[in-house]
């Protein structure tokens, strides 16, 4: 087995080879002038089995096509088996059509993983995994769909949350609040959230939890421009929750979503390392290397 890490995750892949006891050998990159990704494995491949880590963010676009070539290539340098981990996968959101005319992106980069030759696909707390099952039927990739939240709630536990209250922002994601709240031993719920699917508006409903005086932790698989997870931390703080900490799998955190946060009354913030920030107190490479082992 071969542990290729992709430019975009270059210290998580290595240490998930570092878990699998191999050594990792990252893909050689740079950018042309014009912004075309060079990209040159630095070691044979043929007859071996690949894993390629490579996270599609920032710029998801970029490093969607980096991980596409490197696939593409490892295949043609004659590995036997390609086992792309995507531990953020852009274009999950964009599963279904909401508005006429909308376009399948999570059914166009499967197919176009399919068309590099990947043959397994692990991917940390995908936005709708019955999407992706739905998916992965019309097309030759195996999909793996891994948890971090667990993780989250082990490490918040250890940081005064036992027993706190576990909340998702909407009912979409209240499995997230149930594993969570099945580690940290304390009632799990959801807030109610609805989105204008025109301009992105979010709406909150903020319900009676009964959390006066207790910890809490807003649970989440992505922030990105953080008014989800900081209307539900004002929410809480507001109904008298002594400490609210925000956990989320994916850091996107585009400009102004940590001060949002903080504004909100959050007393932490945490997340995994599948996307690089200063929040990713909680590494996934364990995870992966774990279930990589019994592929």
């Amino acid at each position: 087995m071969i542990v290729i890490p992709g430019p975009a995750s270059k210290e998580l892949g290595e240490a998930v080879a570092a878990k699998l006891g191999v050594r990792a050998s990252p893909a050689e990159h740079r950018l042309f002038p014009d912004g075309e990704s060079y990209l040159r494995l630095p070691v044979g491949v043929e007859g071996e089995t690949v894993v390629l880590v490579q996270t599609t963010a920032p710029d998801p676009d970029r490093k969607m096509l980096q991980l596409f070539i490197m696939a593409k290539t490892v295949k043609d340098l004659g590995a036997t088996r390609v086992i792309a981990c995507i531990p953020y996968l852009a274009y999950m959101r964009q599963d279904k059509r909401f508005l006429e005319g909308e376009a399948l992106s999570l059914d166009v980069v499967l197919g176009l993983m399919e068309a590099a030759g990947v043959d397994d696909l692990i991917v940390v707390d995908a936005h709708s995994s019955s999407s992706l099952r739905e998916f992965e039927a019309g097309h030759g990739v195996k999909v793996h769909n891994l948890s971090a939240i667990p993780l989250l709630a082990e490490y918040v536990k250890k940081h005064g949350y036992g027993g706190a209250y576990s909340l998702s922002p909407d009912v979409g994601a209240i499995h997230l609040a149930e594993a969570a709240g099945r580690v940290l031993g304390g009632r799990h719920g959801y807030f109610e959230k609805s989105r204008d699917r025109r301009t992105g508006e979010i709406e909150m409903k903020v319900k009676d939890l009964s959390v006066d005086g207790v910890d809490a932790v807003v649970f989440d698989d992505i922030i990105s421009s953080g008014g989800t997870t900081a209307r539900a931390v004002e929410g809480l703080k507001r109904q008298g929750a002594a400490k609210v900490a925000a956990a989320c799998v994916h850091a996107l955190f585009m400009p102004g979503a940590e001060e949002k946060i903080e504004a909100a009354g959050s007393d932490l913030i945490v997340s995994t390392d599948t996307v690089e920030s200063k929040h990713g107190k909680v590494t996934v490479a364990g995870l992966i290397a774990d279930y990589v082992k019994t592929l």
